[in-house]
């Protein structure tokens, strides 16, 4: 556990970009459930921010934009932080090792990742450097061009982790696993390998932006889940940041101040 001061030092990347996406010339995000969730954004951990940059802004047309040191890249509906760091892959698969976007022509994105030597071994999956896996679905009818599709989650027990998702952060049950505004959760049940924490791996973790995140956490906690560190406040910039873990080893962010900026 790090002290307080260095937790802060370290979320800060994170809170940053939770105000640039709040006040950015974005829409808002998708209204939450009956539980006060809704999905929250896409943070990644690699060697070299720049050549990942480079290609988000090339093959899918990402905006960079930058308030103070802090630099960012924007999609419709989507706020990616890229931060510089040596993820931790060699010491296993991690239980979130991919997300997945929805394209509305593969065909064309395919030739520009091939363009760009980044290849699809399963014609489904896009193997970036550092490991970053990205599932690319197409909808011909996408009013985009790109947009955020689901979070995928591998466990020894995938239907156990799907229900405390159901449980902790509502959602409707479908055969993959729960559906949350503005995106999905998929499970796979796997043990051979058993698959490892996502946190310090190229995907550290996932993220939900809460409504009443002090109300909700005291519920988590009162239902067995504990906080990974006490909630930050931030009222100069209208943020409240915690991490919670799920059953499987999936790294949470949970964020309060997204929605109605």
């Amino acid at each position: 556990m790090y002290f307080k001061s260095a937790i802060c030092f370290a979320l800060l990347p994170i809170v940053l970009v939770a105000f640039v996406f709040a006040s950015a010339a974005f829409a808002q995000l998708t209204p939450v459930n009956e539980k006060g969730v809704t999905m929250g954004h896409i943070h990644l951990l690699v060697p070299d921010p720049e050549a990942h940059k480079k290609l988000w802004v090339d093959l899918f047309g990402a905006e960079v934009a930058k308030t103070g040191a802090l630099e960012f890249l924007k999609l419709p509906g989507i706020v990616l932080l890229i931060n510089k760091g040596q993820p931790a892959d060699a010491e296993g698969v991690p239980t979130a090792d991919h997300f997945a976007l929805v394209v509305r022509d593969l065909a064309a994105t395919k030739n520009k990742l091939a363009a760009a030597g980044i290849q699809m071994p399963d014609g489904q999956i896009a193997e970036f450097p550092d490991r970053v896996r990205v599932e690319l679905i197409e909808d011909k009818n996408l009013g985009v061009a790109v947009a955020f599709h689901h979070f995928h989650i591998f466990a020894e027990n995938a239907d156990a982790v799907r229900a405390w998702y159901v449980k902790n952060f509502g959602g409707i049950k479908f055969p993959d696993g729960p559906n949350f505004p503005g995106g999905q959760m998929y499970f796979t049940s796997q043990s051979d390998p058993p698959r490892v924490p996502t946190k310090g791996h190229a995907l550290d973790h996932i993220s939900f932006e809460i409504k009443g995140l002090r109300e909700f956490c005291k519920k988590l906690e009162a239902e067995g889940t504990k906080l990974d560190m006490n909630i930050i406040d931030a009222p100069q910039i209208g943020l409240k940041v915690t991490f919670v873990t799920d059953p499987a080893g999936t790294r949470i962010e949970l964020t309060d101040g997204f929605a109605g900026k």
